[in-house]
């Protein structure tokens, strides 16, 4: 039961969580495992005695249910008990405004398909309205399909099966020249099967679903169990899933005999070692939370509306999934709608979950877009990745690959079209327009046209605006750990986008050890942001450098960062707050650090001056003495004033200027590069070189508290002037009439402040205060 306690998501999968109201209703159930048990009890009731009963069902298979009724709005109480093993009562409350979303068995969602093909995204009946419209309404789109395919029909339809990989061990780069070559070949020559099957689709042109036919079964020939197989190269065996089960339906018909019969039993062996793979190995979301499960669950449930007819399994595999797609997904994120791993790995990720959502949708009537996570994580989008980015961060990948700008827009245009979320139109327009400023690595280039919206009605529906209010620059997203400040979203050249994270789900899988990390973008332009490159999971440099919080814009503590791949490095954003004069919040890394009992970073954004108060708060662990180390990177060279103990970074026509309240002795390390550097294993002409700057006050005491303010500034944007001073062991900062005080571990001279506010922020004559509490104004 301790384990069941930890406090990480991942380690406590319980659902609902106590004390909680679920967005959706009925909610998922899901609890830990016992060892050897197969059947559990689950028992909802409306009383906390059990004496009222509204659910008692026995679960087989896996500790997790999903219930086909809604719930009547109310307050709820739930257990589980495996023989003389009961779980800890939880309360949730449904509230009237949960979004009512009941989902039926799987039996159901076949009874519902088609019987004839296609059946995921379209039906056979509605292709004649969809060929006719390539003359008016998508005649745009059909020209660029139609130029794709086209050049798709001269190239070579046939692919050798793939090498074994040789030794990850022995020589990483020899490994990865191997892979990654398997990998972009395989996944291209599948999306062009794709492309040459959703022309088909579009325009009836025989020849282009013969040439998808000829690829799916060139693929075909490969064996599942051999240089392929799940376990060996799950990239190469999910090549030929992802998107081959899209052009097995669409062209069903048009197969030969021979060729169907093929593509039927790869299908066939796929789909039971995806199964054998998932389900035989852990529960997805409650035991197992690996990356690539996330798209494995989402292919299997593509082969089974595919090949249902003809894989008497299929249905078992569905019923399996059901609770965990439509249930428990997504488990790196909660209906605030931040992806945990960040935005590079939640558009891929979330962008698979759309194929099976879609289908569903399309299929049955089943609309998992909902879910308040769908309309929320196009927002989180674009509050946290600007169009204009020149580096996405945080997390694994950073590039700004054409196709990447172009899946992100693709992405959001899908969930504004399936939650009529009027808010994003503009969001995705801006993202297009980018993308053609983009360049494609060449190892990368395939087609890009985005079936789903292609067969998507062609024109998004007018949604209702959610315009937040429009003099607030905070967005917190607190269940990932996610937070931004904006201060124009409707203006590139005018915003200054101010990007945190400070992460409940830690330093594990594509999450790096940062928590109380920041980027600043200035104008467009990326001034202060996370080091280091993607190179390959678990590289040199990877390991070495990205994970750990050296890396990032995060304090150390005499060189030693944040746990890395550590579930309990858990961080937190906490206490948000916002007026006309000041957008505040703190971030909690405390867990995060072995010599610290705290390590906070209390973040205000003073409104009237258009800088950043960042002020770290540190209490070392009793015994421990370490020195605060306060770390920021850049594209761009660092000038230092030591006197005056500030910097200042310049990219163009943008600048972000710091300034320490330090007035102790203290000193400034300026580094570049990287130990190890990445190596030359992908295409690098975006791995720029990069700049460190530490600024390490010298004095190691109990509890120290550092101000930093960072002033940015661009064309239409003068750059705060600040003035420093120390006062006996109070620090302060003057920025014009206004001043900030923060305290060096004794109580703030200043009259009717608190004796515990370790910071304050005096401006136009009013008081806020800083302390445990977060922010308030006296």
């Amino acid at each position: 039961m301790k384990e069941q306690r930890h406090p990480h998501p991942h380690k406590d999968p319980r659902q609902p969580r106590d004390n909680t109201r679920p967005g959706t209703n009925p909610p998922v159930f899901a609890w830990l495992p016992v060892p050897d048990v197969q059947e559990y009890r689950l028992t909802v009731a409306r009383d906390a005695a059990f004496s009222d009963l509204c659910a008692d069902e026995l679960i087989t298979d896996q500790p997790l249910h999903l219930p086909e009724q809604a719930l009547a709005p109310g307050t709820y109480y739930w257990r589980w008990s495996a023989g003389s093993v009961t779980g800890e009562v939880f309360s949730f409350e449904i509230a009237p405004d949960a979004v009512v979303l009941e989902v039926p068995p799987a039996d159901e969602w076949l009874r519902r398909l088609p019987a004839s093909h296609p059946r995921l995204y379209i039906r056979r009946e509605d292709l004649d309205e969809l060929r006719e419209s390539r003359n008016d309404m998508r005649a745009p789109q059909w020209a660029q399909l139609r130029a794709t395919a086209d050049k798709l029909l001269d190239e070579e339809h046939e692919i050798a099966e793939p090498p074994f990989l040789p030794d990850r061990q022995a020589d990483y780069e020899a490994w990865y020249k191997v892979w990654g070559g398997i990998l972009w070949d395989s996944r291209r020559f599948v999306k062009g099967a794709e492309t040459l099957a959703l022309a088909w689709l579009a325009g009836g042109e025989e020849q282009y679903a013969r040439a998808a036919c000829e690829r799916m079964a060139s693929i075909s020939r490969w064996d599942p169990d051999g240089s392929s197989y799940l376990v060996h190269n799950d990239e190469a065996h999910m090549s030929v899933i992802w998107d081959g089960t899209k052009v097995c339906d669409w062209v069903w018909d048009i197969f030969t005999d021979e060729q169907r019969e093929l593509v039927i039993a790869q299908f066939k062996r796929r789909g039971e070692i995806t199964y054998e793979h998932m389900h035989d190995q852990g529960s997805y979301g409650v035991t197992r939370f690996d990356s690539h499960s996330g798209r494995e669950i989402v292919f299997l449930a593509l082969i089974g509306f595919v090949f249902h007819e003809h894989i008497p399994e299929a249905r078992q595999w569905l019923e399996w999934l059901r609770p965990v797609l439509c249930g428990i997904w997504p488990i790196w994120a909660g209906d605030d709608g931040a992806w945990a791993e960040g935005p590079s790995y939640g558009l891929a990720y979330v962008q698979i979950m759309t194929m099976f959502a879609t289908a569903l949708k399309t299929a049955t009537g089943i609309d998992l877009y909902r879910r308040p996570f769908w309309a929320n994580h196009g927002r989180w989008r674009k509050w946290c990745f600007p169009p204009y980015a020149e580096w996405m961060g945080f997390g694994d990948h950073s590039e700004r690959w054409k196709n990447t700008w172009e899946h992100n827009a693709d992405l959001v245009d899908i969930i504004q079209r399936h939650t009529e979320a009027g808010d994003l139109a503009d969001y995705v327009e801006a993202f297009r327009r980018e993308a053609e400023q983009c360049e494609i690595p060449p190892s990368r280039q395939m087609p890009q046209v985005s079936a789903q919206l292609y067969l998507a009605a062609p024109t998004p529906p007018a949604g209702s605006p959610h315009q937040p209010d429009a003099h607030s620059v905070l967005r917190v997203f607190d269940h990932a750990g996610w937070a931004a400040m904006r201060t124009d979203m409707n203006d590139p050249a005018r915003d200054v986008a101010f990007i945190f994270r400070s992460s409940p789900y830690g330093a594990v899988s594509h999450s790096h050890a940062n928590n109380n990390d920041f980027i600043i973008h200035v104008a467009g332009k990326a001034l202060a942001m996370p080091s280091g490159y993607y190179c390959g999971y678990g590289s040199a440099h990877h390991a070495h450098w990205n994970w750990h919080t050296k890396s990032h814009n995060c304090v150390t503590l005499s060189d030693c960062g944040q746990l890395i791949r550590s579930h309990d490095s858990r961080g937190a954003i906490d206490n948000a707050y916002e007026d006309e004069s000041v957008a505040y919040m703190v971030g909690n890394a405390d867990a995060s650090y072995l010599l610290a009992e705290r390590c906070r970073r209390h973040v205000a954004y003073l409104k009237a001056h258009n800088c950043f108060l960042l002020v770290d708060e540190l209490v070392t662990a009793p015994g421990v003495a370490a020195s605060l180390q306060w770390n920021i990177h850049s594209w761009n060279r660092f000038e230092v004033d030591e006197e005056a103990r500030s910097f200042l970074l310049e990219r163009e026509h943008s600048t972000l200027a710091g300034h320490f309240l330090c007035h102790t002795n203290a000193f400034f390390s300026l580094s570049e590069g990287w130990d190890p550097p990445p190596s030359q294993v992908k295409d690098a002409r975006q791995w720029a070189y990069q700049y460190h700057l530490r600024f390490t006050p010298v004095d190691m005491p109990a509890h120290h508290n550092l101000g930093v303010i960072l002033c940015p500034g661009h064309q239409e944007l003068q750059s705060a002037e600040v003035v420093t001073s120390r006062d006996g062991n109070t620090e302060i900062a003057c920025i014009g009439e206004d001043t900030i005080v923060v305290s060096q571990g004794e109580r703030i001279g200043c009259e009717g402040a608190s004796p515990e506010a370790l910071a304050l922020i005096m401006l136009n004559g009013r008081c806020y205060e800083i302390g445990d509490w977060g922010i308030r104004s006296s």
